[in-house]
Parts: structure tokens; sequence; C-alpha cells
């Protein structure tokens, strides 16, 4: 995938959530202009936070399990508030749930305050 100091100039949330795609570019001056589309399908969960000016650094694919461990407080409360996809009786059963169907992870990371993360069956990029 290329992502590497490519900039987020933006991302669309499609199909009721279940497709997510960052339209990356890195473009300095003196030098093309190159774009990288990263897709994700059949989503069933993700997050973004402070997406303004981010240039992406890292994308980290990791198993569902280890990285749903580290953040299962705040996928609880956000399964109370709003309801999670593919949510049934509790962490456990959602995390082995997930793993069964063939999900998995990616860490997104930035260089300037953004992070995000989408749990997906597969990425693409063009």
């Amino acid at each position: 995938m290329r992502y590497h100091d490519y900039h987020l100039e933006s991302y669309e949330v499609a199909d009721r959530g279940e497709k997510i795609t960052l339209n990356l570019v890195y473009g300095y001056p003196g030098e093309e202009t190159d774009e990288s589309v990263i897709t994700f399908e059949e989503v069933a969960l993700y997050n973004f936070v402070h997406t303004t000016g981010a240039i992406i650094t890292d994308i980290e694919e990791e198993s569902v399990g280890s990285f749903l461990g580290e953040i299962a407080g705040e996928v609880t409360e956000w399964n109370r508030m709003h309801g999670v996809r593919y949510w049934k009786d509790g962490l456990e059963s959602y995390v082995e749930g997930l793993a069964e169907k063939g999900f998995k992870a990616w860490r997104i990371e930035s260089a300037i305050g953004f992070y995000g993360f989408v749990v997906a069956k597969r990425v693409e990029n063009a």
C-alpha cells in the first residue's frame, strides 16, 4: 500500500458504513503529485480522530483479538451508546465472531495528531 508521508485529503464512508475509502495525496512543491486510494470493504467498525492536516505514517495490520483487547472499554461503551455492527452477547463473543468471519484490524497513524483504525475483511490500494 502506498501511504507513508501521504496527506489525508479526505475519507469517504459508503454503503451504510461498510466501505471506507481514504483519499491520500503525496505532493510537495517542485514534485509531481501522486495519489493513493485505500479502500476497506465489509467494515465492521472504524474510528478516526483529528483528521485535519494528517500525514499518514503507518497502516499496520493486526489480529482482531489483540487490537480490540486494547480498546475493549471504548468498544463496549460505543455498543452501549450507539450499537456496534455484529455485537451480540458481549465483547468476547464479538471478538470471536469477527475472527471466525475473517475480519482483521488496521491501525492507522499519523505524524500530526490523526489516529484511526478500521476493522474489515479486505483492503485494496488503487
